[in-house]
C-alpha cells in the first residue's frame, strides 16, 4: 500500500499538477512505450537515464537521489528490407542489451538470478549483480500493469542503479 510519505512533495511546481519528485524512471518510459504503439509502432527499444528521489531521508535530512538507467523492449525483431518481424521479443533480447550496456563500461562478469519482483511475472524476473553487488532487476511487466497501460503484448524492463555501478 502506498502512502504519500513515500513521495517528495513540492510547494511550488513550476509545472502545473507536478507535485511529486518521481520515484522511479518506469511510468514515463511506459507512457513512450504506450505513445509508440498507439501510432502504430509496436517494435520498441528504449532506454533513459535520469534522477529518481526517495522520501527516505539522505544526509542533512534531504531525499534520496538516485540516478538510474532503464530500458524497456516490446515487440519483435525486424530485419532490414522486411516488414514482419521474423520473432518477437523475449526475455534474452533484454538480458542481452543489459549485458551488452554493462559491458560498454567494464562489466562483463553479470549475474542474472531469478527473483521475484512485485512488478515482474513470476518466471520471468531476475537480480541484476556483479561481484555480489545487486545493481537493479529485469523482467516482464506484470498482466495488471500491462493492461492499465492497455498493452496487448509483452514489454519487459529493466532498471539498473548507476551509483552500484560505479561501486564495483
Amino acid at each position: 500500500e502506498k502512502t504519500d510519505k513515500q513521495y517528495i512533495t513540492l510547494q511550488d511546481s513550476v509545472i502545473e499538477g507536478a507535485v511529486r519528485m518521481r520515484p522511479s524512471i518506469l511510468p514515463g518510459l511506459l507512457d513512450a512505450v504506450r505513445l509508440n504503439l498507439n501510432h502504430q509502432r509496436r517494435d520498441i527499444k528504449l532506454l533513459e537515464v535520469g534522477k529518481v528521489f526517495a522520501a527516505l531521508s539522505g544526509e542533512g535530512n534531504l531525499p534520496n537521489e538516485r540516478e538510474l538507467f532503464s530500458l524497456v523492449v516490446t515487440g519483435g525483431e525486424i530485419q532490414q528490407g522486411r516488414v514482419m518481424a521474423v520473432r518477437e521479443y523475449d526475455f534474452y533480447d533484454a538480458k542481452g542489451a543489459v549485458e551488452a550496456a554493462l559491458d560498454a563500461v567494464g562489466l562483463n562478469t553479470v549475474e542474472f538470478t531469478a527473483a521475484d519482483v512485485k512488478h515482474f511475472r513470476k518466471g520471468q524476473s531476475a537480480s541484476i549483480s556483479v561481484a555480489e553487488q545487486n545493481l537493479g532487476t529485469i523482467g516482464r511487466l506484470i498482466h495488471a500493469i500491462a493492461s492499465n497501460y492497455k498493452f496487448k503484448q509483452a514489454v519487459y524492463v529493466s532498471d539498473i542503479d548507476l551509483q552500484s555501478v560505479l561501486e564495483v
